[in-house]
């Protein structure tokens, strides 16, 4: 049985075969565009991994907030390089130790990244769902579904924004 991590590099293997077909692709753009990918798949597959572990116990909001945090961090960290222009439009939620978020706090985040009318991430329903069942025994479950289908709607975003290289 394949892992995510091994279905994903081979995703990416075949887009970067696809560009390597491409008229007028340098060697130079190719290389930033692989490395480029590989990056993001390497800290898609790390905040994937941590939230698969969390899963393994009870579902902690917190743990699920700080692995968003970690990837949008690193997403914005490694854009920068990247396309130094461009703003994400993606923060990562600041909050300190001594600050406990509580769900409606947590699904406003979740709502304002999505950016709520646009449907950025096209997690409008996911969204209403978890605001339906907010103190409810499900919404760390589902909290946990929805940041694995953030960082992953994140990751998509920022793989078609590879066309800005060529």
């Amino acid at each position: 049985m394949e892992t995510i991590s091994e279905k994903r590099n081979q995703i990416l293997q075949e887009i970067i075969e696809f560009y390597k077909i491409q008229p007028g692709v340098t060697a130079e753009v190719l290389e930033k565009l692989e490395e480029y990918m590989l990056l993001m798949n390497s800290i898609t597959i790390e905040a994937l991994n941590d939230l698969k572990e969390l899963s393994c116990y009870q579902a902690n909001l917190i743990d699920a907030i700080d692995v968003l945090n970690t990837f949008i961090n690193s997403v914005v960290e490694e854009n920068g390089k990247i396309f130094p222009a461009e703003d994400l439009e993606i923060l990562p939620l600041n909050y300190t130790d001594e600050i406990v978020l509580n769900e409606l706090q947590i699904l406003e985040y979740l709502y304002n990244l999505n950016q709520a009318e646009l449907n950025r991430f096209n997690l409008k329903n996911a969204l209403q769902e978890l605001d339906e069942k907010l103190y409810e025994d499900e919404f760390p479950d589902l909290i946990m579904d929805i940041v694995e289908k953030l960082i992953l709607a994140i990751t998509s975003e920022r793989i078609v924004k590879v066309e800005d290289l060529m």
